[in-house]
């Protein structure tokens, strides 16, 4: 029976960065795992993703990979986030740009996609929003296309 080693780089989008480094560098892991994703969180990164659509990641993405990605590729872990909030696709072409700035050929980079329902919000507008028992047409932004009610 093979073993895998995982470790825990983050459970929260602020934990600080040096225990997980500390963790690739001398843990024998197989992978590493930053878990930074809540609520206000993927809120946060949709405000950020509204005013600049390249952003929409979390704050802390390029100084923590700048930090591991050089660490996960000299021992071998990989790295598994949910770092990428609001815009996952920004957040793994930031990788590739931090990869590249530090030399690091050949390395996967990967991002889940599919659950940003705002293309396909209209299908919803007359689903009830359990909180209020209305219509989700009768919150604040609720026309087409719809605004988010945190902008």
């Amino acid at each position: 029976m093979k073993t895998i080693r995982i470790g825990s780089g983050a459970g929260y989008a602020g934990d600080r960065l040096e225990p997980s480094l500390e963790l690739i560098e001398k843990g024998n892991l197989d992978y590493i795992s930053y878990e930074c994703l809540a609520e206000r969180t993927i809120a946060i990164g949709q405000q950020a993703k509204l005013k600049d659509p390249s952003k929409g990641y979390n704050g802390l993405l390029e100084h923590r990979m700048e930090k591991a990605l050089p660490l996960c590729w000299k021992h071998k872990v990989k790295l598994i986030t949910n770092m990428g909030s609001a815009n996952p696709q920004a957040a793994a072409q930031k990788c590739v740009e931090i990869a590249h700035r530090h030399g690091l050929t050949g390395m996967k980079i990967a991002c889940v996609t599919g659950d940003d329902l705002l293309p396909v919000i209209d299908k919803y507008m007359d689903t009830e929003v359990w909180e209020t028992h209305e219509p989700l047409s009768k919150l604040p932004g609720g026309s087409s296309p719809p605004t988010p009610i945190w902008a």
